[in-house]
């Protein structure tokens, strides 16, 4: 493919363009397999559905496009830590990576007629997170999205990396869908306190859910009309979260959209998170399918 055609295929736009909310940069990325959005900011996928396939990804008709603010849907990673940060609550949840821009480094066709794109964030260390970081995200686009995730510390001391692919999934109503796979796994039980509990049988939504199962298989099935499958690898911790009518409520760029999504999420966090020494560096991989 030649690089005229392989940019006739990713195109530069805005926020207001595509969603009349002007704020971010991003990226439009069509081929004939599939169609992206991915912003800049945090190299965050935002859109993604496979020619003939229903939508991949849940973005929230309420999301707020504004620089250095979280961006509700699609899939932003949460890195170097995930949730509230447990030596200071006070610092911004979910870490610095998904407020950031990133740089797309390079961008290439392959021969199936995917597209790969190639971003990177480095961190120098700051008041936020002392450890210095490099962090890669390669995107492969085509009738399934691939994700891979490279981090290297670039501080002179070991330091704890959390971290997850925060992925929005849609569905036609929370309250009727099922996750499979995740069946006689322990998990932590968020709206009880991080209470330890086993899953019992498939996981359902009938209110407010919040679990972190850790040491979690590496693939799980979302039953819906049109099932959405996972496939992670070096990927330990699932976290699935919908947050039910109340918190919906309180959340502006959620409120009564709460039952068009489920979050199942792939990482490392809590008793997976990595701890790599100074230089050291880590991947993990994800695949989604619909």
């Amino acid at each position: 493919m030649s690089d005229l055609l392989l940019a006739e295929m990713i195109q530069h736009t805005d926020s207001g363009a595509l969603y009349d909310k002007p704020g971010l940069p991003l990226l439009l990325v069509e081929t004939p397999l599939c169609r992206a959005v991915i912003a800049e900011q945090g190299a965050q996928l935002l859109e993604f559905q496979a020619a003939d396939r229903e939508p991949l990804l849940w973005l929230s008709p309420a999301a707020h496009f504004i620089p250095g603010q979280a961006v509700r849907g699609g899939i932003p990673l949460c890195l170097p830590w995930f949730g509230i940060n447990r030596r200071d609550p006070g610092k911004p949840k979910h870490g610095l990576a998904r407020t950031q821009p990133w740089r797309l480094q390079h961008a290439r066709a392959l021969p199936g007629g995917e597209v790969e794109l190639h971003f990177a964030f480095s961190h120098s260390g700051d008041a936020l997170f002392a450890a210095a970081f490099d962090c890669a995200v390669t995107m492969r686009l085509g009738t399934e999205l691939q994700l891979q995730l490279h981090l290297k510390n670039g501080g002179d001391a070991a330091t704890e990396y959390s971290w997850a692919w925060h992925t929005y999934f849609p569905v036609e109503d929370i309250e009727e869908i099922e996750v499979h796979g995740l069946e006689a796994t322990e998990y932590l039980d968020n709206t009880r306190g991080l209470a330890r509990a086993t899953q019992r049988g498939p996981l359902t939504f009938p209110g407010e859910v919040d679990r972190v199962y850790e040491n979690a298989p590496a693939h799980q099935r979302i039953a819906t009309s049109h099932p959405i499958g996972t496939s992670s690898e070096n990927c330990h911790t699932v976290i699935a979260w919908n947050p039910g009518p109340e918190l919906a409520a309180s959340l502006a760029d959620v409120g009564e959209h709460y039952r068009g999504f489920v979050c199942v999420e792939h990482g490392n966090a809590f008793a997976n998170s990595w701890q790599l020494a100074p230089g050291e560096s880590a991947r993990a991989m994800l695949i989604l399918q619909r």
